[in-house]
């Protein structure tokens, strides 16, 4: 019996078929999470292999573009990883992961200049010019993303042998993840405008895939985004009755 195939069920809750695999990498990712805000170095190796067991069960859902975007998440666990063991003493800053970003407080340190001392990024918000090429990239990108995505399995049929699963909607919510991410390294609160979109997507995409569990995760992720919104938006008011 494969103990990494979603029809594995570990026991029933209510009618639904918990698999091993769902169970774990959903409850493993809340342990990441939190190690990850106490800045406890081993949330790194532990993050390599939750992501890969989310890899393994977008696969098994068909939700390809979710699948591939596990290994950015597990390329940046390798790269978190090397440079918490690298900083002495253990008090450091750690590098933007766009998978739990939504789950932390997203802050930025930049010089001052020439003092040494740090400085908090404001948080802001972007220009017109800049919706204007955050809604390209959206559009463009979640666009050729999806066209690929509900073609692969006939670009790579060995691979995948059927085809994906809502490839659009799991394009563009995808797409819109690296955009929140991107923003939030840069505290626009139109970050977490995004953030609340993606998981509300997901969450109807996951309970829509039956895996519910994880859809229960991301309603976490949603209160997370609400939460980091009202944190956000009252800095701004702050910032701007400074000004």
């Amino acid at each position: 019996m494969n103990v990494f195939s979603v029809n594995n069920v570990f026991f029933t809750v209510l009618g639904y078929p918990m698999s091993y695999i769902e169970l774990s990498a959903t409850l493993l990712i809340v342990i990441y999470v939190l190690l990850i805000t106490k800045r406890i170095v081993y949330a790194w190796p532990l993050g390599i292999f939750t992501f890969s067991l989310f890899a393994v069960l977008f696969y098994q859902v068909r939700l390809y573009s979710d699948f591939f975007e596990q290994f950015y998440y597990i390329g940046n666990c390798f790269y978190g990883w090397w440079v918490w063991r690298a900083a002495r003493p253990r008090r450091f800053a750690s590098p933007t992961a766009a998978s739990c970003d939504a789950s932390r407080s997203g802050e930025q340190k930049r010089s001052s200049g020439g003092k040494g001392e740090n400085k908090e990024l404001d948080v802001s918000r972007c220009t017109r010019k800049t919706y204007l090429i955050i809604a390209s990239i959206i559009a463009g990108c979640g666009t050729l993303l999806g066209f690929t995505m509900s073609r692969i399995h006939i670009y790579l049929p060995t691979l995948f042998s059927q085809p994906a699963a809502y490839p659009y909607i799991d394009a563009f919510a995808t797409i819109m993840g690296f955009v929140a991410a991107a923003l939030m390294a840069h505290r626009k609160i139109e970050s977490w405008f995004l953030w609340i979109c993606v998981n509300l997507i997901c969450i109807w995409l996951y309970y829509a895939r039956s895996v519910k569990f994880v859809a229960i995760l991301y309603i976490f992720f949603l209160a997370l985004a609400l939460n980091g919104l009202i944190t956000w938006s009252k800095e701004l008011r702050k910032t701007r009755v400074k000004s």
